[in-house]
């Protein structure tokens, strides 16, 4: 099983590599206001001391032999929701959508592509026999579920954030 999560990161890393390349090539600099900025910045402070606390609390139930996932299961858990929590954050104080609506469709379908994925990863998982418990806690198929869940979340938010912004324009 360990062989196909690697090679699954690895493809997803070169991916978001290659996005991140192409989308600095291709657009300018997003039209964020200095509302915007310190509404990001609000959210990069938020996102940062919980992953700091989850850090620190994990680090505590290790020391006293709490054993609820495993370290890479921990870590990799504490990052999707200390990023998920920025991008909620940032939706909810309109800080994460520039003026282009082509680009905000864009974040609007890489959520829910991401959910569907991590959705793929987690029935096929399922599909191999693994579980979400085994005697070391949390299994890696949790993180496929957290981020999957994470995903459409923030879609379902970008989309309901999207429609009252229509609204309010149309007023």
């Amino acid at each position: 099983m360990f062989d196909n999560v690697l090679v699954a990161i690895i493809i997803c890393v070169f991916a978001v590599l290659f996005v991140a390349i192409t989308c600095l090539y291709r657009n300018k600099k997003s039209n964020f206001d200095e509302r915007q900025l310190l509404a990001r910045n609000i959210a990069f402070k938020f996102s940062f001391f919980f992953l700091m606390v989850y850090c620190l609390i994990c680090g505590l139930l290790h020391i006293f032999n709490v054993k609820w996932a495993g370290t890479d299961v921990q870590m990799f858990l504490g990052i999707i929701i200390s990023f998920a929590l920025f991008l909620a954050i940032s939706i909810l104080k309109d800080a994460f959508f520039s003026n282009s609506q082509k680009r905000n469709m864009q974040s609007i379908i890489s959520f829910f592509s991401s959910g569907i994925v991590s959705v793929m990863f987690f029935l096929s998982g399922l599909g191999k026999g693994d579980v979400l418990w085994n005697n070391s806690g949390l299994s890696i198929l949790a993180l496929y579920l957290i981020a999957s869940v994470c995903s459409f979340v923030l879609g379902i938010l970008s989309v309901i954030k999207m429609n009252l912004e229509k609204r309010r324009a149309e007023e």
